[in-house]
């Protein structure tokens, strides 16, 4: 028989969680940190490539409009602006992540401990949740 078939089992396939998933199961502050700081970088870095791609778009759009016979482009401003607007958009979209992901802790969406009293109460209707 051989052991790279369809029939294959991968019955000790290791499953990694993530860092949200590890609070809520254990509740250490230092995975939420994990997941507010990774989240806040990410956050970070999108907000500020977005941001040069706006400045190096709108500058390759203006150049011909604005080019004169003894310019060429790229500009000499042109890197400076993309580094100032990569900084800036980074700072303010790491920052907005970070404080926006600060309501998240101490918020459990498993329940903690064994009381009965720690358990919350879901709403009985006649409609279910439509999951992804």
């Amino acid at each position: 028989s051989s052991s790279s078939g369809p029939n294959r089992c991968n019955c000790y396939r290791v499953v990694r969680m993530d860092d949200w998933t590890l609070y809520q199961i254990t509740g250490d502050a230092k995975y939420i940190q994990s997941f507010r700081r990774s989240r806040s970088l990410r956050a970070g870095l999108m907000t500020g490539s977005l941001g040069v791609i706006g400045i190096f778009a709108t500058a390759t759009m203006a150049a011909p409009l604005m080019n004169s016979p003894k310019e060429s482009f790229p500009p000499p401003w042109l890197p400076r602006r993309c580094v100032a607007v990569a900084v800036f958009g980074f700072a303010v979209g790491a920052g907005l992540s970070w404080w926006s992901t600060s309501e998240l802790v101490g918020h459990f969406v498993i329940p903690q401990g064994d009381s009965i009293a720690s358990v919350a109460e879901v709403p009985q209707s006649g409609k279910t949740a439509r999951t992804l």
